[in-house]
């Protein structure tokens, strides 16, 4: 197993969550735009692109333990650095830097995200109360008389 092996599982790992961060962000403007159709498509985008981030994780994972278990360490970043020889190392950790930030960028998203759509949420949940209390008012007012 090599380094070449784990350094390009991680690179790739980051180019899919970098899709999925796209995607995501897509979904945030479809929420702001009330866009239902393009958040269902997006919706689905997304389930797409995030199990192919679990079956890329599963093998960078899978990668990691076997390295580590090569070179006798535990199977975390800076561990392996520590042990991967060192012509190899910068490549490493960059590709396991640039795999923290999107994750990083992609939890952030993903609270934002989250925030409006609880936003909505109440939004929704103090309009639909509204129009409950002012129906209740007309109906126990008799509702309105449009007769002339």
């Amino acid at each position: 197993m090599s380094v070449q092996a784990l350094t390009q599982a991680m690179l790739d790992e980051a180019d899919l969550i970098d899709e999925l961060l796209e995607l995501v962000i897509e979904q945030r403007e479809a929420v702001k735009a009330d866009d239902r159709e393009l958040m269902q498509d997006l919706m689905k985008d997304i389930q797409d692109v995030f199990f192919s981030v679990q079956t890329q994780e599963a093998q960078r994972a899978r990668l990691a333990r076997f390295l580590a278990a090569n070179l006798d360490c535990e199977p975390r970043l800076s561990s392996l650095a520590a042990a991967v020889p060192d012509e190899e190392r910068a490549l490493f950790k960059g590709a396991g830097d640039r795999l923290g930030y999107v994750v990083f960028a992609l939890k952030s998203e993903m609270a934002i995200l989250n925030s409006l759509i609880e936003r909505n949420e109440r939004f929704s949940a103090m309009l639909l109360s509204e129009w409950r209390r002012l129906d209740a008012g007309f109906t126990r007012a008799g509702g309105l008389d449009f007769r002339g």
